[in-house]
Parts: structure tokens; sequence; C-alpha cells
């Protein structure tokens, strides 16, 4: 039978696991410290282990190259609850083959573990991989800043960010203003290379002068160069371009010739495997723009080779109490007297729709640290600071129909009171919507019911009612004759 060892210092967990793994035919064991695993792989050989991080002895990955000298073949899966960018990377980089976030899907782990013994002929052998960014023992901003998040698209992100820090492939970072587009491209950075390599950021307005320049110094025609000097001796770091959607088409042109022609601005004799990443980002969906004709195709497909998609905060909830407080334990390192949230404060934060994104929580919390008299963060503080985040701007690009419903309602739960007994809100807000959506059909179709039901995918007689319940004017226009 194929053994596999489940260790997690949680019984429930090592029930649950080794229960699910037995009936799919597997022999397990268990243990629930370090000391209890090694002795177990001192003891007999497995074929795969599943490990959680945090032991009550000691961090389970600072001890993989001890156990993968047990038995080097054995793959090892990682489970963590302590779900952020660095565990996953620090898994990836210290030879684990796979990691999974708690909570975990178990028929999803389950299922990798039967995927493993069906083609295990082809899975590489586990391979311990340091690196000086993460074995120093320092703390790292990454364990608690603000890459965090334990939703599973933050999670399946992790994931990506960790398979793609071996290798200088081109990434794609695409999200909305303030959803922390910039510091995951300096996080990606800093996890490749070494604290002394280079993170220059250009504009991609400026890339016709940096291939004039370029040029220049390739044909030794002129000394004077803005940003030839910081490119020319360039071995291996990361190049950004923030906002690339923003450069018009002869920009893009220019862009895409420095691409084309990167081989120049590499050291051939280069030994770093990774040399140099181009890190990209964009607030707007570029595969939209190419369709408009406002980008140009062949410089997507040239960057668009790993796209990652950062989500606006209001698509991913529940990340919202972490991310309040880290902006908080920052703030309070500033403070004498420490600040803290309440839960109806919290709830209400969860609810906002939030249109600037992290950028937007974060400013919210700085300057409830700098008005608050009292320590405590009330829901009539977050409410006062956020009063003007209601009016709609018609010039934000990120205003959508889900936006404004998002805003509408919030203003609703913000003016609910106790007497929920005199409340009807879905009905109330149904009508709300209702009543302009027909209104303004019926005016386009200039008071033509029939091909207004048509318009609203309903039947007549449906429209007819609605018409009448809600009290819609009805106002029949005649075309003028020529």
């Amino acid at each position: 039978m194929k053994k596999i060892l489940v260790v997690d210092d949680d019984k429930s967990i090592r029930l649950v696991l080794s229960t699910a793994l037995t009936r799919s035919g597997f022999l397990v064991k268990t243990s629930a410290t370090t000391a209890g695993f090694l002795s177990l792989l001192n003891a007999d050989k497995f074929d795969i282990m599943i490990t959680d991080v945090g032991l009550p002895d000691g961090d389970t990955l600072d001890s993989l190259p001890k156990i993968q000298a047990f038995n080097p073949k054995m793959k090892i899966i990682v489970i963590s609850a302590k779900s952020t960018l660095i565990t996953a990377v620090r898994a990836e980089k210290k030879g684990a083959f796979y990691y999974f976030p708690k909570p975990f899907d178990l028929d999803e782990l389950v299922g990798l573990v039967n995927k493993v013994f069906e083609t295990s002929e082809f899975l590489p052998v586990n391979k311990v991989v340091e690196s000086e960014n993460l074995s120093s023992g320092k703390p790292s901003l990454y364990d608690a800043g603000p890459v965090i998040g334990k939703s599973k698209i933050m999670q399946d992100t992790y994931k990506i960010i960790a398979r793609i820090i071996k290798s200088n492939i081109t990434v794609l970072i695409n999200g909305e203003i303030g959803t922390g587009k910039k510091l995951l491209a300096k996080s990606i950075h800093d996890l490749t290379f070494p604290i002394e390599k280079k993170f220059i950021k250009l504009d991609i307005k400026n890339f016709r002068i940096i291939n004039e320049e370029m040029s220049n110094y390739l044909n030794n025609k002129s000394n004077n160069h803005l940003y030839i000097n910081e490119l020319k001796n360039l071995e291996s770091g990361t190049i950004f371009i923030d906002q690339v959607c923003e450069g018009s088409l002869s920009e893009q042109h220019e862009l895409l010739n420095f691409i084309e022609n990167f081989n120049f601005y590499k050291k051939k004799n280069s030994q770093d495997p990774t040399q140099i990443r181009l890190i990209v980002t964009s607030k707007k969906n570029l595969i939209k723009l190419v369709e408009k004709g406002d980008f140009r195709e062949d410089l997507y497909y040239k960057l668009n080779v790993m796209p990652i998609y950062l989500p606006p905060l209001r698509k991913r909830l529940e990340d919202i109490p972490n991310l309040i407080n880290y902006f908080i334990n920052v703030f309070n390192n500033k403070k004498i007297n420490k600040l803290s949230i309440d839960s109806l404060a919290l709830n209400f934060l969860k609810s906002y729709h939030w249109p600037g994104n992290i950028q937007e929580l974060k400013n919210l919390i700085e300057r409830l640290s700098l008005s608050l008299s009292n320590n405590k963060i009330t829901i009539t503080d977050v409410q006062n600071q956020l009063k003007n985040s209601f009016d709609i701007n018609d010039d934000d690009e990120n205003v959508t129909l889900e936006n404004l419903i998002d805003k509408r309602i919030n203003k609703i739960i913000s003016s609910i009171s106790d007497d929920l007994a005199q409340m009807n809100v879905y009905d109330d807000f149904i009508k709300t919507v209702e009543k302009p959506l027909i209104e303004n059909i019926l005016n386009h179709t200039r008071g033509n019911q029939i091909k207004a039901s048509s318009i609203l995918g309903l039947n007549r007689n449906t429209l007819r009612k609605k018409i009448s319940e809600l009290g819609v004017t009805v106002r029949k226009v005649r075309k003028n004759s020529l």
C-alpha cells in the first residue's frame, strides 16, 4: 500500500485527513510534532508527507532539508493557516511539492494525492533551494504587510508568485486603481533577487528617449545619457513600467522596440538564471483596448506572458479585517494611545463598496487615527469619514452599475433603525430600480408599450401591471412630420 504521513498539531485535522485518505486506500500515519514525524521518517519510508508549517516544537519548512535526507523521493505537501505570500514562497523555495492554505478543500487535497500516484513517474524529485531573501531569519514585511489575504483569489495569486520567482518571465499585473499593483510588483522583485539588485521604474512615455540613448551608447556616439547609466550594467533585476495602458500608439511602438531588443540590455556572460524581469501594470483591460484599436495587439502578447489579476477590495471582503488590523498596527506605532475598532464599525466596513480599494482603506484608517480623541473606532466615526464617498463622480472610470447600486444599498444600510418591523427593504429597493428603468425605456420607445416590453423582456400584460403598480407616467410622442 502507498504510505502517507500526516503532520498537524490540530487533532481534528489529523483525524479528517487520516479518515479521508484511509478510505481512499492509503496507509496513513500521523504526528503532531517535529520530533514525532522525524522519528516516523527514521523508522519507515513514506510516499507523501502532508504537513502543517507551525508545530509546537518548530517550523516544518526549516526542517525540510533533514526531511528530504530521509527520503528524497517523498513528495511534500504543505498546508498552513499562516496564509501569507511569504509562506507560499518559502514552501516553493524550500522544495515542497505543493502548497495548500487553510482552510483547504479536502476533496482537492485527496485528488492531488491520487494524481501524484497516477503520474509519479513524470514528477520531479523535491529539491531544496535556499534563497538569501528567505533564509536570513529576519522578519519580512510580506508576513503581515498589505500583500495579504485569506481569500481564495489572493491565495491563488500567492501560488502563482511562488512559481514565477525562479524565472525571468514577463509579468502583467491588472487591477483597478488602489488594488496594490505597485506593491505586488516590488514584492515579486524582492522575493526573486538579492537586496542589491535594482528595481528600475520606467515611464512608457520615455521609451523613445531610452531607445535613442541605447542606440547612441551601442554606436559610441554620445556619453550624455539620462537612462542608459542604470541600464547598461544591469545583470539582473526588475524593469517596472506602471500603467502601460496610458501610452499612445507611438509610445507603445517604442516600448515594443525596447522589448524586442532586450538582449542588448543583458550581459551575455551573466550567470544569473533569472537575469532581468519585466513587470508592467495596467488599470484598464488591455484586451478591450486592443479590440478598440487603442492598444497594439503585438505588444499585448509580448506583455501578457504571466498575467496576474488583483481583484477590487469589494470582491475580497473577507480580507478586510486583516487589512484593517495591519493598518491600525502601522499607525499605532506612531501614537502613544493605541487605536482599536469595534465590531459594528468593522461589519460596516465589510459592507462598504470601496471604490478606492486598499488605498482608500489605508487613507481612512490614517484619517481616523489622526482625528479621533478616543481610542475606539465606532460606526459613527466611520460613517462621518465616509459620508462624502457616497457622492457619484461621473469621471471615475471604475464607476459601474454595480458600483452605483452598492452605494445606494450602503446608504440604506447606514440608515437602518432598530425598528425592523417597519422596514421592507427588498420591495422598496426593487421599486426604486424598476420605476426609472421602465420610464426610461418607455421614453426611448416614445410610449410604445409593445416595443418597451420586448426590450425589457417582459410580457405586455406584465408591463401594464407594473406601470399601474409603480405609477409610471406613459407619454406617447409622435415623430415630427417632414
